[in-house]
């Protein structure tokens, strides 16, 4: 039984190590591809990168059961349904437009923007929750969850603006759009909290959420 539980231990360290090499080798390859050199492929290699991403996060994962699949499952869901209908009437966000960098559009928005909301609220309420602790009121929980996406959006703006994954006709995105983020990520949190649990571990989403953070000011100081 010990060489058992030597081996899968053993066995989850490589995966974390290999993990860890992946992410950090394609957000820095990212930022030397498309804020150094501006090197275009780097650019249509985006929704590789999200994938890529999204799937070592859910390796990591240790517990995949229903609470989880219905996590992932549903956090898409909403997440592309609240985009689809922004996008067409402007009263979620503001007025705004998916450009072809993230990929295959239906109802003019990337499939892609579902994995992109699930994997945000995941990383973001993994972090929050190391901090806030399990034994806080859920309310509170989520509040300081929800926070994390509405800081990053701000640096994703203007980098989002400037390689053409979407833009907005008023040029700069409004107040609305970062309440709408707010909102939208609370109640994505609050479903990540009632799923998967404020308890709940992955040794990969610290770094995930660091490296979009580092990456994302890195490309706007460039």
């Amino acid at each position: 039984m010990n060489n058992i539980n030597d081996l899968h231990s053993e066995s989850r360290a490589d995966r974390l190590r290999l993990s860890r090499f992946l992410l950090i080798s394609s957000y820095a390859a990212g930022f030397l591809g498309m804020g150094v050199f501006q090197i275009d492929i780097f650019r249509q290699l985006t929704p590789f990168n999200l994938l890529l991403s999204f799937g070592i996060l859910m390796w990591n994962h240790e517990s995949r059961n229903q609470a989880w699949l219905a996590y992932v499952a549903l956090a898409w869901l909403i997440g592309y349904a609240v985009e689809v209908a922004g996008v067409a009437t402007g009263l979620l966000f503001g007025r705004y437009a998916y450009g072809a960098v993230l990929g295959w559009k239906v109802l003019e928005v990337p499939l892609l923007i579902g994995i992109n909301w699930a994997m945000t609220i995941y990383v973001c309420c993994d972090v929050a929750n190391r901090f806030v602790g399990h034994h806080t009121k859920l309310i509170y929980r989520v509040f300081w969850c929800a926070l994390l996406p509405v800081g990053l959006d701000v640096l994703i703006e203007p980098v989002a603006i400037e390689t053409g994954m979407w833009h907005w006709y008023g040029e700069i995105p409004p107040l609305q759009n970062y309440i709408g983020w707010f909102v939208l990520s609370f109640c994505l949190c609050l479903l990540y909290q009632k799923s998967i649990g404020s308890a709940h571990r992955n040794p990969v989403a610290p770094l995930l959420l660091a490296l979009q953070f580092v990456f994302f000011l890195l490309m706007n100081l460039v």
